[in-house]
């Protein structure tokens, strides 16, 4: 547990620099976004954790539907409070039907990257989706719809092999 603490603050840091003469410029993307909730007597969760260097995003997400997690990773670019996914991978499901590298099955037909055009959007701490990079401003997004932010996942934090991949892709790797 202390491992994935540790690992995931050290993300959190990433990118985040410190200057004497300056602040370092504002990266809302750098976090931890999750709402839970009971389904069949369980705790569910879905999250994104996100790493964010100047314009350069990564992320992991998980999301529950048909009875089962579904996880991905995704690489953006941020302007703002905006951000462009480019690309994901993942459990094929609803967000992709490409399956990450090292992580497929033998018998995966599609293994890789998939483009995307949806957005992520921060707004009062709350981080929305929109599609087709349609973000529309704050002002007109009700703020129950976006996942809320928070200090730390958990238990429900991703793998370490997860988290690895999240601070070097941010690093400028994939």
């Amino acid at each position: 547990m202390r491992l994935v603490t540790a690992a995931i603050l050290s993300i959190a840091s990433l990118g985040v620099g410190v200057s004497a003469t300056k602040p370092a410029p504002a990266e809302p993307f750098n976090g931890a976004w999750m709402d839970c909730e009971t389904y069949e007597g369980a705790r569910i969760c879905g999250y994104k954790l996100l790493a964010q260097r100047g314009e350069r995003v990564c992320g992991i997400q998980r999301d529950f539907a048909t009875n089962r997690y579904y996880e991905q990773r995704f690489v953006g670019t941020a302007k703002a409070n905006v951000a462009r996914i480019d690309k994901i991978c993942g459990d094929p499901g609803s967000e992709t039907d490409t399956y990450c590298a090292g992580k497929a099955p033998s018998d995966a037909e599609k293994v890789g990257w998939e483009k995307t055009d949806d957005t992520l959007l921060v707004c009062g701490g709350r981080l929305h989706g929109a599609a087709a990079g349609n973000a529309p401003a704050c002002a007109k997004v009700k703020r129950e719809a976006g996942l809320p932010r928070v200090p730390s996942l958990g238990r429900e934090a991703p793998d370490p092999d997860e988290l690895a991949w999240l601070a070097s892709c941010v690093g400028g790797a994939e």
